[in-house]
């Protein structure tokens, strides 16, 4: 009786030590940018990397560099996950109440180039000002990252005077691409940093940054094979399922 109360007790502790989430869903502005198929990222279209660190509130962000981990130190939450192998998807989802503006789900995300450890890409999307339960409640100090670029809110005139064009794409979507020789300067790796935007009316709904580095003569997106969005999101996305999870120790 004693030993199964032990063993009870350790698999107790082992589950609430557990900050990774059972299978869950990565839904709107999140899967349109982890995808392969929404945005079109397939052509240069940029000089220079318009975004580099950034930050979240009180965290400093390096894309390829930050960890899910280091995020979820700051502010909470639970890494949702989905897929395996190279079509791994590990996030953390964050959902603000639009106290000071728009309302917003933000997510920061890692795939099998990531290790399913290190942030590749960050996306935020304008959202109902209640929780849909597929993200957690933003905490105090948690703002909608702010990379420098033109956000939620902004026109297409705004991404124009940006990035010197706006050509809408066949999902209401703005895509741009830049590539550099990677930072190991051997000249055998690329950096890619790639930018995606969704408008409605003119106006942008949802924007996402992600960076890569390949070994090929081209860069590609950051997955080849991952959960994507078929069609876009509305202005006020509809709540996902909510994915079972299991929250860390405090």
């Amino acid at each position: 009786m004693r030993l199964g109360a032990v063993c009870l007790t350790v698999i107790a502790c082992l589950a609430a030590g557990n900050a990774y989430a059972g299978e869950g869903r990565l839904a709107g502005m999140g899967a349109n940018l982890f995808g392969n198929s929404f945005f079109h990222f397939g052509e240069v279209n940029l000089k220079g990397f318009p975004v580099t660190t950034f930050r979240a509130g009180r965290l400093r962000i390096d894309l390829q560099h930050t960890k899910l981990t280091e995020v979820q130190k700051a502010f909470g939450g639970t890494i949702q996950e989905a897929g395996q192998g190279n079509g791994i998807a590990r996030w953390l989802c964050y959902q603000t109440a639009g106290g000071k503006g728009q309302a917003a789900k933000v997510w920061f995300m890692s795939n099998s180039l990531g290790g399913g450890e290190f942030v590749m890409m960050v996306a935020a999307e304008a959202a109902g000002p209640v929780s849909g339960g597929d993200c957690d409640a933003a905490p105090a100090g948690f703002e909608v990252p702010d990379m420098g670029i033109p956000g939620i809110g902004a026109t297409t005139a705004d991404l124009r005077t940006k990035f010197g064009s706006a050509s809408v794409g066949s999902h209401s979507d703005v895509s741009y691409r830049a590539d550099r020789p990677a930072r190991d300067m051997l000249g055998t790796a690329t950096d890619a940093e790639y930018i995606g935007y969704v408008v409605r009316g003119g106006v942008v709904v949802g924007f996402g940054v992600g960076e890569t580095t390949t070994t090929n003569a081209t860069a590609a997106p950051a997955t080849a094979t991952a959960p994507a969005a078929t069609t876009p999101p509305p202005a006020i996305p509809r709540p996902g399922k909510t994915p079972r999870a299991t929250k860390p120790s405090n």
